[in-house]
């Protein structure tokens, strides 16, 4: 196996963001690049986005999570983020692993690297939304659908599409 650099995500990121983006996502899940600069802006110092590259630079994965309440939780593509005054869960907004680097782990070490950073940011949650069928996936993961959703949590998981779940799993 190559050897994998894991570091922080920056705005010089960006190009490689959306294009492993456009190789793992439909159309329906694509988000522009003021999305993500958006998501950088307000997560700046906290160490909630990170980008895994192959030695010689090629990227191979990301993760993006932020620390939201529920009422600051994105809308996918959302253009603008607010960064939450009394966050109570981190929020890993989007995942991608390139198809020819899904045999390496990436998507674990990402995992671990953000259960490491809420944890460091007292959240003693992480939410996703899973779409494009991923629910087994993160189920296995140790994420689960809670009991109840908030009406606003709600309205934002119809931007994710028809069949997105939020999912937690909880570090207590």
């Amino acid at each position: 196996m190559d050897r994998v650099h894991l570091h922080a995500m920056t705005p010089a990121d960006l190009d490689a963001v959306l294009a492993l983006q456009q190789r793992c996502y439909g159309v329906d899940f694509l988000e522009r690049r003021e999305a993500f600069e958006a998501k950088l802006a307000v997560t700046a110092g906290l160490g909630c986005c990170w980008m895994a590259r192959r030695h010689d630079g090629e990227p191979l994965a990301y993760a993006v999570s932020l620390p939201v309440c529920e009422a600051t939780l994105p809308a996918l593509d959302a253009p603008c983020c607010e960064r939450s005054a009394a966050p109570t869960l981190l929020y890993l907004h989007d995942m991608a692993v390139s198809p020819e680097a899904r045999s390496l782990g990436l998507a674990a070490t990402l995992l671990a690297k953000l259960a490491e950073r809420a944890r460091a940011l007292q959240l003693w949650e992480m939410g996703l939304v899973a779409v494009q069928g991923s629910v087994p996936y993160w189920q296995r993961q140790g994420f689960a659908e809670p009991a109840t959703l908030a009406a606003p949590l709600r309205a934002k998981l119809v931007s994710f599409g028809a069949d997105a779940r939020f999912l937690v799993q909880s570090f207590r």
